[in-house]
């Protein structure tokens, strides 16, 4: 009875004994499902809320190989007019951009900022990124999407240094598809 079980269970197992081929299918609907972004495709931006804040504006981060996300974001600054490329730090922007992301910055008139852009300025001597919140006499408020708070500092004309244009997360080692 123990081997029938175990024969039942192999059955039904999706990842035993099976040559390195036969997992093409599943690496293609992985990338199915991971959206276009994720599978290379031009940065897109969200078009709704993440952990409730607006985010429509903010370009989702393309998941490349460490090499892959260095070469395209410093292309990509290259062909902008005043870009430049920041190593993001931190988790104040989980879920969209994790600890180590490429951010393609560009400078923006602050006259263009809007509700649910990504923008990265300056606050007590160092380089923050994040969302753009509520416009007020002040400036802007922003939050870190992971934070419990909003920004106490209003982005304005003096500190604001752009908007977040692209984003390339690398990925290193292999995935491991589990059922």
């Amino acid at each position: 009875m123990h081997s029938l079980a175990l024969k039942e269970a192999q059955k039904h197992a999706r990842f035993v004994a099976r040559p390195r081929h036969q997992f093409a299918p599943l690496l293609i609907a992985i990338i199915c499902l991971l959206g276009p972004a994720e599978a290379g495709a031009k940065s897109e931006t969200f078009e709704s809320y993440v952990a409730g804040n607006y985010v429509k504006g903010t370009p989702r981060a393309e998941l490349r190989s460490r090499s892959d996300a260095i070469k395209l974001a410093t292309r990509m600054a290259a062909t902008l007019p005043g870009a430049f490329v920041l190593h993001g730090k931190g988790n104040s922007m989980l879920p969209i951009y994790t600890s180590g992301t490429l951010l393609v910055v560009t400078p923006v008139p602050f006259a263009q900022l809007s509700r649910g852009m990504s923008v990265v300025f300056c606050k007590d001597n160092h380089t923050v990124a994040h969302v753009l919140v509520a416009k007020t006499k002040d400036g802007w408020r922003t939050t870190g999407l992971n934070n419990r708070r909003q920004d106490y500092l209003s982005v304005n004309e003096t500190n604001i240094l752009g908007k977040i244009v692209a984003a390339f997360t690398p990925i290193e080692g292999q995935f491991v598809a589990m059922h």
